[in-house]
């Protein structure tokens, strides 16, 4: 089991509103951590003529970076330079649930399905100390990793008092599904033990399985995490697929375009990682 090393934070910031929310998210996500934040305006052409609104409230100064060209590409680049831990992005387009609408600006959708950290896109406040994270799950490789994901971070920005941090992984069965969804319940379940085993005390959080039957998952993930005031969604993402074009995978894609609750999305060179996790 993996323990979450959160040493540096970048925050992708622009023009958008909606980034200040995210560069809020970074500036605690590092003051928590005790972590090196570095934040990162891109443009096209010019370097902006002002610096982003910093808050100075961390344990260090924030290291900013200026850059020009691509956004999306000069993020990554800069990413993989620092080896940073989560990459903090805002949605970087206007809030909706049209479905005709995409989950995210263009450079927020390249950031993350090249990603080879965590990405956390906040469209509203984060909450910190963690109290509960809600982690989707079935039985694919994607949910498997992204849960022993969701562990690390609920223990590593858990509430202090032991327990009073409750990790849920959320299976979204259909109704009246075929034979094989009972058969598929009991192999989360063993997953789940086997979860709670490795991680031992050191997690210091309580560890839940909850199923809900639903025909639509992402709508019921919300509706989920809404009522039980989640404080972190946690969910793995496709990367590039077969084609051209980037996707985050169809429930995704429809948890970001849709709740108002900080999501982790974790790309494959993450979750594939900590699928094979014993």
């Amino acid at each position: 089991m993996r323990l979450l090393k959160l040493g540096t934070v970048l925050a992708g910031v622009d023009a958008d509103e909606t980034t200040h929310v995210a560069l809020r998210a970074a500036e605690q996500l590092a003051a928590a951590a005790g972590a090196e934040l570095h934040v990162v305006s891109v443009t096209s052409d010019e370097p902006p003529a002002k610096a982003p609104p910093l808050s100075n409230r961390g344990p260090a100064e924030p290291k900013l970076h200026f850059l020009t060209g691509d956004p999306a590409q000069e993020i990554q680049r800069l990413s993989a330079k620092l080896s940073a831990d989560v990459i903090v992005l805002g949605p970087h387009r206007g809030r909706g649930r049209d479905a005709h609408m995409p989950s995210l600006g263009s450079t927020a959708l390249k950031v993350v399905t090249h990603a080879v950290a965590p990405c956390l896109v906040v469209a509203a406040p984060l909450r910190l100390p963690l109290r509960r994270v809600i982690a989707p799950v079935d039985l694919s490789e994607t949910a498997r990793g992204a849960l022993v994901v969701a562990l690390s971070w609920a223990s590593a920005l858990r509430h202090g008092e032991n327990g009073a941090t409750t990790l849920t992984a959320l299976r979204i069965a259909s109704p009246g599904g075929p034979p094989g969804s009972a058969k598929d319940g009991s192999a989360l379940a063993e997953e789940l033990d086997r979860l709670r085993s490795e991680a031992g005390a050191w997690a210091g959080i309580a560890v839940e399985s909850v199923t809900v039957q639903a025909a639509s998952i992402a709508e019921s993930i919300d509706d989920f995490a809404s009522k039980h005031k989640a404080d972190l969604i946690v969910m793995g993402t496709q990367g590039l697929g077969q084609g051209p074009e980037p996707r985050l995978g169809s429930v995704a894609d429809a948890m970001v375009r849709r709740t108002n609750i900080p999501v982790l999305l974790v790309p494959p060179a993450v979750w594939r990682m900590h699928s094979g996790a014993r």
